[in-house]
């Protein structure tokens, strides 16, 4: 039995998985950016009372995924990478499971739409939450939104992180799954987050 995770020592801004000690690869970020973007995967009707209660939180935190910009800038390091550790803090603080920070390619806009002047996105990954054992009645309940749940969670998180960053005087808007925007994939893939099954 451990009595603490092998994960206490760690800046609490790394999150609970030792991504740092993967290996990168900058060719795979490069083909990746010059890769053409995805569009939007097509939304699926909610299947279960679940799903919809899921997607319907959703919809409410889509209000806040843009909003007005404070009027002054909060006094924060000119230094990038204590924002980094606030930002990425905020979100594993939130319950993300995965969070990475990358530079917007040009090929990752999707067309149409109206384009904010945004460099960087900030990646929010939301693991599936456990299921009950299948003996359990609610399994069969819970089982067809596990999906829709933790995209809502997903959505929650960007949501707040993107007000937190307006409210520190700095343009930002929430990029939910489905919005039709930006391929999410590829930003995924661009923090360090993913990597492709399919050959190129």
């Amino acid at each position: 039995m451990l009595v603490f995770p092998r994960s206490r020592k760690r800046p609490f801004h790394f999150g609970p998985f030792p991504l740092e000690t993967l290996p990168r690869d900058d060719r795979i970020a490069e083909r990746e950016r010059g890769r053409m973007p995805r569009p939007a995967r097509a939304e699926r009707p909610p299947a279960s009372l679940l799903m919809r209660a899921a997607d319907r939180y959703c919809q409410i935190y889509a209000r806040f995924a843009d909003g007005d910009v404070a009027p002054a800038r909060a006094p924060v390091p000119a230094d990038l990478e204590p924002r980094v550790a606030d930002i990425k803090g905020g979100a594993y603080f939130l319950d993300a499971s995965q969070v990475g920070i990358c530079r917007i390619p040009e090929r990752a806009w999707l067309g149409g739409g109206t384009r904010p002047a945004h460099a960087f996105a900030v990646v929010v990954l939301v693991e599936h939450p456990r299921l009950p054992e299948p003996e359990n009645l609610a399994y069969a309940w819970c089982r067809p939104a596990v999906d829709a749940v933790a995209r809502m969670r997903a959505a929650e998180i960007s949501a707040v992180l993107a007000m937190h960053l307006r409210c520190m005087g700095f343009s930002a808007r929430a990029h939910l799954d489905g919005g039709g925007t930006l391929d999410l994939e590829k930003l995924v893939v661009l923090a360090g987050l993913g990597v492709r099954t399919e050959r190129v």
